[in-house]
């Protein structure tokens, strides 16, 4: 039997790709990961007094000790399970919601919050191109579930990307070649384009990481 601490990359992708059971212990995670999400979005909007930083960094401290010492291996953790189909269990970039799903193209949208800001009410860039990295990954798994990973990722902006509302994103095959995914994808505010990108994918071969 194959130890989980020597899976390829094909083998832990399929196995991080399953969906969380739908337990009343996993809805409590996921309850978890959203308070989180509203936290990220309260902390960068406050400047809390000196006695309320002070309480709230003991307790966060404390949450952290309580967590470490739950702490299980990349193979065992419901975090990111599901890929970004399931979004809720992402903090990295806004939850993605998949509207229609082909293996050529992909519809999805997001409603962005105040974490993910750069400046001046726009969302940061590189959040913008990680947004990119999750959608086109998605298309290039298409609906065989190919296991791929980023060759490059080229991010053009065209106009600010507003927070805190919708965003359309639209992704798509460009070409294949052997195990090569070329792809593209564009971020729309209604009719606005706000960023373009191409990507390749690469499919792994048994035995990649």
């Amino acid at each position: 039997m194959t130890s989980l601490d020597s899976l390829d990359g094909i083998a832990m992708a399929k196995l991080r790709g399953r969906r969380l059971e739908d337990t009343p212990h996993t809805r409590a995670y996921r309850e978890m990961l959203d308070a989180v999400r509203g936290f990220q979005n309260a902390v960068v909007q406050a400047n809390p007094s000196p006695q309320q930083l002070e309480q709230m960094t003991a307790s966060l401290r404390q949450m952290q000790a309580t967590l470490e010492a739950q702490a299980v291996p990349e193979a065992e953790r419901w975090y990111g399970r599901g890929g970004v189909r399931d979004g809720r269990l992402h903090l990295v970039t806004p939850q993605l919601r998949f509207d229609a799903v082909e293996d050529d193209r992909i519809e999805a949208h997001t409603i962005p919050g105040e974490f993910y800001i750069g400046m001046n009410g726009a969302m940061h860039g590189g959040i913008v191109s990680a947004i990119f990295d999750a959608l086109l990954g998605r298309m290039a798994s298409g609906t065989q579930g190919r296991v791929c990973r980023t060759a490059y990722l080229t991010t053009n902006y065209r106009a600010i990307t507003p927070l805190n509302e919708r965003l359309d994103l639209v992704a798509k095959i460009e070409s294949v070649e052997r195990r090569k995914r070329f792809v593209s994808g564009q971020l729309w505010h209604g009719d606005t384009l706000c960023a373009e990108a191409d990507a390749l994918f690469v499919e792994l071969l048994p035995g990649h990481q």
